[in-house]
């Protein structure tokens, strides 16, 4: 739920001088909170019920509607001209690339914070808003992280060789000794998504919210890719835990490097058909 002092005592209040009784409220509340008697209403109990979602304000067709943390008049209203052709949206999710290749340029703290704040709306089970950020944005940092999750991979060698066979560590672990960063691919910065472990809607949460990011970075001139190497050392390797400091109770659900390409490809690639059922 949002962190916020409610505006109300109740959860929706209408404008009755403005609501013409269509009943998208009802229909768009997501727990069946709202009913109607000469306006809509909250049902019994919906205080503890309500997400704050918002969606009966956003709508509503004519402004009648507030809701406890929000009216109106906080939303922003959707532009439909902003709104793009089907033939642009597929070209730009199929286009998406992870990039492997970064030069050697500071990423803008505003665009960090752009792409962050974007991700807010990101789809999150019963609107429960538990992810919080860490951003690296220091490349000789970004290397460091990069140097001890390396270091990771040669401890699970010596303990558990055959994960690092399985997982093909040395694909990683060998070019490292001969100096090429397959970690952290030269990237400056590096955003973690992390929650309490106990959270239980915090996976998908934060496995969305940093794809949105990671398609939105693209119309900033910038790339990504997501770093299963360094997220899954940041949740079981101790002193790379510490050095990021993790709060105690929490864990990493999501890593990804963000910088500037190298390169930019110029064709989409080739990707099996959809594996469909139909009942």
């Amino acid at each position: 739920k949002m962190d916020t002092s409610y505006k109300l005592d109740t959860i929706i209040k209408v404008d009755e001088s403005l609501c013409i009784g269509c009943g998208s409220c009802i229909r768009a509340c997501p727990g069946g909170l709202i009913t109607k008697e000469a306006f809509p209403v909250p049902i019994e109990n919906g205080w503890d019920l309500c997400i704050d979602c918002g969606h009966c304000v956003a709508i509503c067709p004519t402004e009648a509607m507030h809701q406890r943390s929000m009216g109106p008049e906080d939303c922003q209203p959707i532009d439909i001209h902003l709104i793009p052709r089907w033939d642009r949206v597929r070209q730009f999710l199929t286009s998406r690339r992870s990039i492997r290749g970064y030069i050697k340029k500071p990423v803008e703290k505003e665009k960090i914070l752009q792409l962050l704040d974007v991700a807010r709306w990101a789809p999150n089970g019963a609107n429960r808003q538990v992810i919080r950020w860490l951003v690296i944005n220091d490349p000789a940092k970004v290397h460091r992280i990069a140097e001890m999750t390396v270091d990771w991979m040669r401890a699970v060698k010596e303990k558990n060789p055959a994960l690092y066979q399985e997982a093909k560590m040395e694909l990683f672990v060998e070019p490292w000794g001969a100096g090429k960063d397959c970690i952290s691919r030269g990237a400056p910065c590096v955003i973690m998504a992390y929650a309490k472990k106990d959270e239980r809607t915090a996976p998908p949460a934060a496995y969305i919210a940093v794809h949105q990011i990671q398609l939105a970075a693209t119309t900033l001139g910038l790339g990504t890719t997501f770093t299963g190497s360094i997220n899954t050392a940041s949740q079981s390797y101790p002193p790379l835990i510490e050095a990021l400091g993790i709060p105690e109770g929490c864990i990493v659900y999501g890593t990804f490097v963000l910088g500037y390409p190298t390169e930019k490809y110029l064709r989409i690639p080739v990707r099996k058909p959809a594996n469909v059922t139909w009942r």
